[in-house]
């Protein structure tokens, strides 16, 4: 009798695939490579009790097994929702350039509990007007007045770094990550972080570890499964410490723009911390959409996400990048002869930060091996015929930077850090750490000018030394490690 239950089980089983799977997506899905579908589960199975660390290993070798022949696309099925992951260069350049591929995939529906649906996730109208909004932030005026802030959160980093045993190897992340949070405070909301908001800085790092985990557990970025776990009730308890936080703030900043305290030079420092710069708030509190000024709950989620998703890269950048410095004694010594070239005994200014050409191939070597955003993801409504296949609707395209950027048809000896790779010509879609197209990163010149600062800095003071354990890196929004050794020797 029992063998009859477990067939109808799997008929049933079976039945309920057939009713729930897009017939048309099924069928241009045999278009690509990619492991075995099952019922209802799709290829999920692969990700079974895998951790943040396995997630990198699991799509590398994807990649490499089905993504080296035919259209050189990968297919795997989220249960019924059909993915495509693609690494080819030629095929980024189709997707970021088509404005088909403008809406960010579902997959990051999850991160609206946590941060609002800001620039980085919306699409459509409000992604657009959003985006015209922020883009006179970052122009190169308001980047001065930011360079000022930098400066002095690296100040404070160097304290902490003098701290350490000299030359002693510890782990950075935690460090760098400290000065880079309250950098972007300062930058988004024009507010110098203290002490007593530790509880605001941790809840953005908790919500990141939290998001970290939704983002490479299939069944976790389900909302409707998730809200019933632990971890859902540890989300809403940190998303609300942030919003509570960023709102106050918001509300202060309001009254003394409804005060017509218009001058902010006129501003006293001691006023709930506020400083006298351009900052994002002050451009969201004085836009308008459709002549309406935006809402709390609008400036609230562009300020957050901004916070949010800008220090872990920043973040990420400078450790990698400073880590491969510790490893390659003969670029460390390059980039000491260019900052004396540079800068001799003068003091490090915006304008100089144009002059470190050496540095640049550095920064860009070090984000071709550890991209900060390993993947990104795209959604696609509508069918797009590029020929050689047809991309299907309501599906979404996984796009593989750290794969991508380690291409051999492009990129000689791929697993090597050789900077000077970057004086040749490639195909311009070969590196696109920032992204590409219409929506690329809004905060790239940022996170460049704050990668600068920071290491000409450390350099100028420190030796840096590598640790003795390589790190082991693991996707989570972005590419990091549980550990980064590097030791600071002083000069």
């Amino acid at each position: 009798m029992w063998l009859v239950y477990v067939g109808l089980f799997i008929l049933f089983i079976f039945l309920l695939d057939y009713f729930l799977i897009d017939k048309r997506k099924l069928e241009l899905s045999k278009q690509f490579n990619g492991p075995l579908r099952l019922p209802l589960i799709g290829t999920i199975y692969i990700f079974f009790g895998a951790s943040t660390k396995d997630y990198y290993k699991l799509v590398k070798d994807s990649m490499d097994q089905f993504g080296k022949t035919g259209n050189k696309i990968v297919r795997s099925w989220n249960g019924p929702s059909l993915e495509l992951k693609i690494d080819d260069y030629k095929l980024l350049e189709a997707i970021t350039t088509n404005q088909n591929f403008s809406a960010k995939s579902s997959q990051y529906s999850f991160m609206h509990a946590a941060v609002g649906e800001g620039l980085l996730f919306s699409s459509g109208k409000k992604w657009f007007n959003r985006r015209r909004i922020i883009t006179p932030t970052f122009h190169f005026k308001i980047l001065e007045q930011f360079f000022e802030i930098f400066v002095n959160q690296n100040k404070n980093l160097m304290e902490t770094i003098r701290s350490e045993p000299n030359g002693k190897p510890f782990n950075i992340f935690p460090v760098i990550t400290s000065s880079i949070l309250s950098s972007l405070c300062e930058t988004a909301m024009g507010y110098e972080m203290k002490a007593k908001d530790s509880d605001y800085l941790n809840a953005v790092k908790q919500l990141g570890k939290i998001v970290a985990t939704r983002f490479v557990t299939p069944w976790k970025k389900s909302q409707f499964l998730f809200s019933f776990t632990n971890a859902s009730k540890i989300q809403e308890r940190y998303a609300k410490i942030m919003r509570e936080f960023t709102t106050k703030l918001i509300e202060e900043r309001r009254k003394v723009l409804l005060n017509k305290a218009e001058d902010l030079e006129h501003l006293d420092d001691e006023d709930v911390g506020l400083k006298k710069k351009m900052c994002l708030l002050d451009v969201l509190l004085q836009s308008t959409i459709d002549n309406k000024p935006l809402s709390n709950e609008d400036i609230q989620e562009e300020v957050d996400t901004f916070t949010f998703a800008g220090h872990d890269t920043t973040t990420n950048a400078i450790c990698f990048t400073l880590y491969m410095i510790a490893k390659h004694p003969e670029v460390q010594e390059k980039l000491n002869k260019e900052i004396q070239e540079v800068l001799g005994d003068e003091e490090l200014t915006f304008k100089s930060l144009n002059e470190f050409k050496y540095l640049e191939l550095v920064i860009k070597e070090s984000l071709r091996l550890y991209p900060p955003a390993p993947i990104i993801a795209r959604r696609l409504f509508e069918e797009v015929d590029f020929g050689d296949f047809i991309a299907p609707a309501n599906t979404n395209y996984n796009l593989i930077f750290f794969s991508a950027f380690r291409n051999p048809e492009v990129f000689d000896k791929p697993d090597e850090f050789v900077p000077e790779r970057f004086l040749k010509d490639m195909p311009a879609f070969a590196f696109i750490p920032f992204s590409a197209g219409q929506r690329n990163c809004i905060g790239q010149k940022f996170a460049m000018t704050s990668i600068k600062t920071n290491i000409v800095n450390i350099l100028r003071q420190f030796t840096v030394i590598p640790g003795d354990k390589e790190p082991e890196v693991e996707i989570n929004l972005t590419l990091k490690c549980d550990s980064l050794l590097v030791g600071f020797k002083s000069k």
